[in-house]
């Protein structure tokens, strides 16, 4: 039960902010969960004993959300390169032990990893929300997020009903080809759902080769983050989510199917 009425909370906040004519609900909706989500990873970097530079992470990561805000993306990169400045000097002085020096390369790598994995990546969403129109943008994000779900539901069943040979046994041992055909035929059959009910500009085939590029990358995203948990030896990234697990957990899809979405809009907006 817990798991279901979460789920309905996080689905209202979510359909609210991307269909609200206000882009800032959005904005301040997804800027919430890509700082926890953030907080989870270093978390999860900390049991492989990568303490990261926390607060100068968050301060970078605000820096980068406004760069989107703004709709001026050159500045993750100065961004990224202070933080990496920032981390040499305070690495300095916090290296009072051989067990601190040891663990400097850990800790500054997954410190900047964490900024791109989760922040810039997801980011990317926001960018859509300022720089297509509140119409537009609220179809672009809708369609995104029902493939993405349509996927997830999809593989889960179908793998657990049908399932038979393993994808990936050491990464993921639950996750089945059976399964992965069964997101793929859900993400399309929600792909042409969005296209012909508030989509109608939006080319059939466009629906079809997007679903199935977003489901193939969605995919690579679960399995990676499922990765990083085996590593940490743990099953879930946090437990935020009654039911769910972590913010993390749920944005593996996500974060590396956002740019696409981005760059998409960005070589067709013209064409809408």
């Amino acid at each position: 039960m817990k798991r279901v009425l979460s789920g309905i909370v996080l689905l209202l906040l979510l359909g609210f902010s991307v269909w609200s004519k206000n882009p800032y609900f959005f904005i301040a909706f997804g800027s919430l969960v890509i700082g926890l989500a953030l907080w989870e990873f270093y978390s999860l970097a900390a049991q492989v004993g990568c303490h990261c530079y926390r607060f100068l992470g968050y301060c970078a990561s605000a820096v980068v959300i406004y760069s989107f805000v703004i709709n001026k993306t050159e500045l993750i990169l100065p961004t990224s390169v202070g933080l990496l400045l920032a981390m040499m000097i305070a690495s300095l002085f916090e290296a009072r032990s051989e067990t601190d020096l040891q663990k400097i390369l850990g800790s500054v790598a997954a410190t900047l990893f964490g900024l791109f994995y989760v922040v810039v990546l997801a980011g990317y969403l926001i960018g859509v929300r300022v720089i297509a129109d509140g119409p537009q943008a609220s179809r672009l994000l809708t369609l995104f997020f029902l493939i993405i779900t349509a996927s997830d539901t999809g593989a889960y069943y179908t793998g657990k009903n049908f399932g038979r040979h393993k994808l990936a046994p050491r990464i993921s041992p639950g996750k089945t080809v059976e399964g992965s055909i069964g997101g793929i035929v859900a993400a399309v059959a929600a792909a042409l759902l969005v296209k012909y009910t508030i989509f109608p500009e939006l080319p059939v085939m466009h629906a079809v080769v997007l679903a199935i590029v977003m489901n193939l990358v969605g995919q690579s995203g679960d399995l990676f983050e499922s990765l990083l948990k085996r590593g940490a030896r743990i099953k879930d990234a946090a437990s935020i989510i009654p039911g769910h697990g972590g913010l993390l957990d749920r944005l593996d899809s996500v974060v590396f199917n956002a740019p696409l979405l981005y760059y998409y809009y960005l070589f067709l907006k013209h064409s809408f």
